[in-house]
């Protein structure tokens, strides 16, 4: 299964480098691919508030004392925090919503430079994890890094699962922000385009 990147106009010199990193993805996906990409709309809020409440329902349900209400409460204010933490530090990111069957089931927010390419936010439906989905989203990400020469950087949280495999695609370690740790991957050239498709369960 490949992926499907429906195309989008986007002007503004603020934007360009954006622009130019979803037109190449568009270039090496064929239509008709699946899953699907699709920009964000104002229509995807509830859906970006229940995917945040899904992530971390886990978490919440472990503190005493609360109801449902209050968990989804809580939770609920939280995706609102993030929200506005992307809008005041990434203004210019993409913000795509991963569609499978025309339905959504999770979020990709990159942020590019003329020399990186950062991935802010890449999330799925509990029920679509462990399914692939979020390694090839990576891989195409990785491969549009690659081709413009760009570094990529992400966070992980400290003691995720997820860490060891991004290690394995050549991710390292930079620096600690609270309880995340930044990593970074240089842009590869040459033979080192061609990589092993590793499993990373998002």
């Amino acid at each position: 299964e490949l992926l499907h990147l429906r195309r989008r106009r986007v002007s503004g010199p603020a934007v360009m480098t954006l622009s130019a990193a979803i037109e190449s993805l568009l270039s090496r996906l064929p239509p008709g691919s699946v899953p699907g990409l699709r920009p964000q709309t104002g229509d995807d809020q509830a859906f970006i508030r229940e995917l945040f409440v899904s992530r971390r329902w886990a978490e919440v349900s472990a503190v005493p004392g609360w109801d449902d209400a209050q968990r989804r409460s809580f939770l609920y204010s939280q995706a609102e925090l993030q929200r506005k933490h992307y809008e005041q530090h990434y203004p210019a990111a993409g913000f795509l919503i991963v569609e499978h069957a025309g339905n959504p089931i999770g979020r990709l927010c990159m942020h590019c430079s003329a020399t990186n390419l950062h991935i802010v936010d890449l999330a799925l439906l509990p029920v679509w994890c462990g399914q692939g989905i979020g390694s090839r989203l990576l891989q195409v990400v990785l491969a549009q890094a690659d081709s413009h020469r760009q570094s990529c950087t992400l966070s992980v949280e400290r003691g995720s699962r997820a860490r060891w495999p991004y290690e394995r695609l050549g991710f390292k370690a930079c620096c600690d922000a609270g309880i995340c740790t930044r990593m970074r991957r240089s842009a590869a050239s040459g033979a080192e385009h061609q990589r092993p498709i590793i499993h990373i369960d998002i």
